[in-house]
């Protein structure tokens, strides 16, 4: 088993993603890989997402919040990679 890589990455999904669950979603996902940062509706109607961990688990959450919960329907999504800064001891969900 090879080494973790430690990355830091801010997420964005646009669509109906506000209102149905979708901080929650992120949330609950992001604690069961272990990543740490936040997620939050942004005044676009967008949901953001900035996140520190392992490589693989950031990739794990993309992929699933490209799909998003029930009720959500995502019409577009970006990634933006960085280094980690270990600035965040949990995941939470901001307002």
């Amino acid at each position: 088993m090879g080494k973790s890589v430690e990355k830091k990455a801010r997420i964005v999904v646009r669509g109906s993603v506000q209102g149905v669950g979708f901080r929650y979603y992120i949330m609950q996902r992001a604690q069961e890989m272990r990543l740490k940062g936040y997620t939050q509706n942004l005044p676009s109607g967008e949901v953001e997402a900035v996140v520190e961990g392992d490589v693989l688990f950031i990739e794990d959450l993309y992929r699933a919040m490209q799909r998003g919960p029930t009720k959500a329907k995502v019409t577009d999504h970006a990634i933006e990679w960085g280094d980690p800064k270990n600035q965040f001891r949990t995941f939470s969900t901001k307002r």
